[in-house]
């Protein structure tokens, strides 16, 4: 089985990117909420 790399590179790319995003803005969102709380 020989992969494709540009193929498998580029999917794992996009993968990664959305995980980073998705973990990013729950990261700011809590950030937000307790700087909201802790300001009040």
């Amino acid at each position: 089985m020989t992969p494709d790399p540009s193929g498998q590179t580029g999917r794992l790319w996009i993968s990664w990117l959305l995980v980073a995003v998705l973990l990013g803005y729950g990261v700011i969102q809590t950030i937000i909420t307790a700087a909201k709380l802790f300001t009040g």
